[in-house]
């Protein structure tokens, strides 16, 4: 499987590049993509803030490694849980496979500024497993706007009406 074009694969962008406007400091981004490396990436690349991307799907690495810069770090991974997620992150982009890991991750990153999750409504939850760790979160919004949904977590900043303000 290869990367995916189409015009509701970065339905996350709102949230997102809102998210990342209103914070300064590092970028975690969790699965690879055309609608948020490449974003992430040219929003990181004046300010040379610092983004990491990991990627679990080999068939992207080459995709990903021509984003490596010396403010973006890149890394093909084979294990989820042998990565180093605690440094403190102002954003943290949830959007990798297999699926069921983004639950876990949502759940590790409950230190994050704001944590950014894609297909986050309600029908995927069987596959995603978004609500066993949302309750770690005090904040959350849900952006139903675009199709998939995302939604947005945070322990320090009122979510609520994420876009309006």
């Amino acid at each position: 499987m290869g990367l995916r074009f189409g015009p509701y694969r970065g339905s996350h962008l709102p949230m997102l590049m809102k998210a990342v406007a209103e914070t300064e400091g590092p970028i975690l981004e969790l699965g690879c993509g055309l609608y948020s490396t490449t974003p992430l990436h040219w929003a990181c690349w004046v300010p040379k803030r610092k983004l990491v991307t990991y990627e679990n799907n080999p068939q992207f690495f080459d995709f990903l490694k021509a984003y490596e810069t010396d403010f973006h770090e890149v890394h093909c991974i084979d294990d989820w849980d042998a990565i180093d997620i605690s440094a403190p992150w102002s954003v943290a982009f949830v959007d990798h496979e297999p699926g069921l890991r983004r639950g876990i991750e949502l759940g590790r990153l409950a230190h994050a500024e704001y944590v950014v999750c894609h297909d986050s409504e309600g029908r995927n939850d069987r596959k995603y497993g978004l609500s066993k760790s949302s309750s770690l979160f005090r904040y959350q919004f849900e952006y139903k706007d675009a199709f998939p949904h995302t939604s947005i977590f945070s322990n320090l900043h009122d979510v609520t009406g994420f876009l309006q303000r």
